[in-house]
């Protein structure tokens, strides 16, 4: 049944006055930081079905109609000032569709969209109705305004309306801005979300229109429902229109999602499965082996990244501060490790996984740019990088020592805060980042050298301060060991004569033996059990969405005597700190997540005991038994720092012994009776000297600084 325009105000006056009276009172009270009311489209079908099918087929008509009937109830109640909005909400799922699936039969409807803002512009004032003046005889028209890309100026000051009669040839119109009315007005890109996408295909964007009070909601990386009506712009070329048109989407309402990761989609079955694989006692061994099983061993490494990919819970404090639940992972490797390998999968097999380099990164980066838009009148807009796209999920970086300065200086408050703070082109936003981060970094010098003064981690491009971020740092050295080489060899040969012909894939004349293991659930592949990708992506989801342990008495004893303990056995050493408070957090987050992976909602001692074991063993492989944070921090190894203590004090000492400066031949000889050769002493000196902790008034003399 078709309802007619005249009779729209009035449905929406009986809808809104028998079931959002006390909605409609809470707008009065609480604008202007509230201008809209929300209405469930389930509430219109429930109250007349054939109301809510036109609104679906008639949304401009429909919109109209609810912002008056709203108009005339605020008037009614004494709030006449007050312009407010109906905001539809909740659409039927025959109304969704995804950016790729938009079309011409879309045109005129009202459709839900579900996506991600990956770039906004500022917000900006435009002309909704405009004031017009002759200049000539200075009467005024007013033009409404529906072309948010194009100003309508009048054509002729009407003699109807008490003009001149005169046409724009022979006059000038000027807009009255203080009396042409203006509304909020923001231009929003939408791209469809990555998990949508299969096969390497670019994401489909679409540019969307938010007004009112919508304008300013929106952050780049926030995933959303976007709910509106699609219309078309011809383009233009050499300043001419042209058949082909652009697709817009005037933004009418927007629901954020408020569940985590809730596009993924787990049915009864589904979840029947995960239950009975988290119950195995063997379900650690099983997620390990399913993590890049074309990669030969490296169980340590793959043991973190399934805990990395569970992660632990974030939190707020009563203060207001935010504790971290994301686990971030450092690879430090040799080239032909098998470091990017392991990323790739990873942001595969992660929900919101994102892989990115941070050599090759685009104008956005890892964090976020501004960016001229064409589209957009030449507005500046911020651009979301993969940290933002990658919320609530997991990003991999690879060359992640050869990013720019600039987003390495925006990646210590994206790692430990979880949020950018950018200022911009006059735009000023914060966006969230609460993702884990698995990064991947080479040596300098092409390979790391293990007999070097210099410690490993400052045989790579990266500051302590970042460093110091990261959970866990692996060091992947690629060292000849005979039986070792032999098993990789093998398997590397096996892998290879296994694969299937890509070129016989896209012709057709063979499956893809990816998207069989992808779908399936738990299967036997070289005799170890492997999880497809697709069940393992959905248990991550299950555990992240439903599970939040805590831990034990006994769980929560067992880290603070490990850290106790282990800052005692460092403090026996001079100017060394064995482990800092930092790593108590990532010994929690680990737990939490060994109990995440059992859905257990408590973080037992063997849970603590798993974490304890992991961190103990990356500490020992990057520096032995005496690991030591200062060689981190300083750059420098504890021996090194003795022996320039060691100068300094001798120094120190013949100064005052003499009252005059120690010579150069008397710290020499003074040195070699403490076992520091001629040469190391002399390169000490000149770098000591470089840097300001000695003086050198002449070549033969030394003194302190003072």
């Amino acid at each position: 049944m078709t309802i007619q325009e005249f009779d729209l105000p009035a449905r929406w006056r009986s809808l809104l006055t028998e079931h959002f009276s006390e909605a409609i009172h809470n707008v009065q009270m609480s604008w202007p930081e509230k201008q809209s009311l929300d209405v469930s489209y389930r509430v219109i079908e429930s109250f007349d079905p054939d109301f809510a099918i036109d609104i679906v087929e008639h949304p401009e008509l429909n919109t109209q109609a609810a912002n008056t009937a709203i108009g005339l109830l605020l008037t009614e109640m004494g709030a006449g000032n007050i312009v407010a909005f109906i905001r539809i909400v909740d659409l039927p799922p025959d109304c969704s569709r995804t950016v790729r699936q938009l079309r011409s039969e879309d045109l005129g409807l009202m459709i839900s969209v579900e996506a991600i803002a990956t770039r906004i512009s500022g917000v900006r004032p435009r002309t909704y109705e405009g004031t017009f003046e002759c200049v000539a005889c200075g009467h005024r028209t007013r033009i409404s305004q529906p072309n948010e890309q194009e100003l309508i100026e009048p054509v002729e000051c009407f003699e109807i309306d008490g003009g001149c009669s005169r046409r724009k040839g022979q006059t000038r119109f000027v807009q009255r801005i203080e009396e042409s009315i203006l509304i909020d007005s923001q231009f929003i890109e939408l791209q469809e979300p990555p998990e949508n996408l299969r096969g390497g295909i670019q994401p489909e964007r679409i540019l969307c229109i938010a007004e009112h009070d919508l304008a300013g909601k929106l952050n780049p990386g926030d995933r959303v429902t976007a709910n509106g009506m699609l219309f078309v712009r011809s383009q233009r070329k050499s300043g001419k229109e042209t058949p082909i048109f652009d697709i817009f989407l005037r933004i009418h309402s927007i629901e954020r999602e408020e569940i985590p990761l809730e596009e993924i989609q787990i049915s009864d079955e589904e979840e029947h499965e995960i239950k009975e694989l988290a119950r195995r006692e063997d379900v650690y061994d099983i997620l390990k082996q399913s993590i890049a099983p074309s990669i030969f061993g490296m169980n340590p490494q793959k043991e973190s990244l399934m805990l990395q990919l569970f992660g632990g819970v974030s939190g707020k404090n009563a203060d207001g501060t935010r504790v971290r639940g994301d686990i971030h992972i450092l690879l430090m490797g040799d080239p032909g490790v098998a470091k990017s390998q392991l990323l790739s999968y990873m942001s595969e097999i992660s929900p919101r996984g994102r892989f990115t380099s941070g050599m090759s990164a685009s104008a956005a980066g890892l964090t976020a740019a501004a960016v001229q838009d064409s589209t957009a009148d030449g507005r500046w807009t911020l651009e979301a990088g993969a940290l933002a796209l990658a919320d609530l999920g997991l990003a991999a970086i690879d060359e992640f020592d050869k990013m720019n300065e600039n987003d390495r200086s925006s990646m210590h408050e994206a790692m430990e805060q979880q949020r950018i703070s950018i200022s911009k082109a006059g735009i000023n936003a914060t966006l969230s980042t609460r993702c884990a981060i698995l990064a991947a970094a080479n040596p300098k010098s092409g390979r790391f050298q293990s007999v070097s003064e210099v410690p490993f981690t400052n045989q790579i491009n990266l500051k302590p301060p970042l460093l110091s971020r990261f959970d866990i740092i692996w060091l992947l050295t690629d060292e000849p060991q005979q039986d070792k080489d032999k098993m990789i060899a093998n398997h590397i040969i096996e892998t290879r004569m296994s694969a299937t012909s890509e070129l016989l894939i896209d012709q057709g004349g063979a499956t893809d033996p990816s998207r069989k293991s992808n779908q399936a659930g738990v299967t036997k592949h070289a005799g170890l059990h492997i999880v497809g990708r697709d069940l393992m992506r959905k248990y991550i989801a299950y555990a992240k969405r439903n599970v939040h342990p805590k831990l034990t008495e006994d769980a929560r004893k067992s880290i603070v005597d490990f850290y106790v303990e282990t800052r005692r056995k460092g403090g026996e050493q001079t100017d060394s700190v064995a482990i800092t408070a930092r790593s108590i957090e990532g010994l929690y987050r680990l737990a939490q997540a060994s109990a995440r992976i059992r859905l257990s909602d408590e973080a037992t001692i063997e849970d603590s005991n798993r974490a304890i074991r992991l961190v103990s063993l990356w500490r020992y492989d990057l520096m032995g038994e005496d690991y030591d944070e200062t060689t981190i921090n300083s750059g420098k190894k504890g021996n090194a720092r003795n022996r320039e203590r060691t100068i300094v004090e001798i120094v120190r000492r013949l100064t005052l012994e003499t009252g005059e400066n120690a010579l150069l031949i008397d710290v020499l000889n003074e040195s070699e009776q403490l076992q520091i050769s001629r040469d190391v002493a002399e390169d000490i000196i000149e770098r000591l000297n470089r840097d300001g902790t000695l003086f050198r008034p002449s070549y033969e003399t030394l003194s302190t600084a003072r």
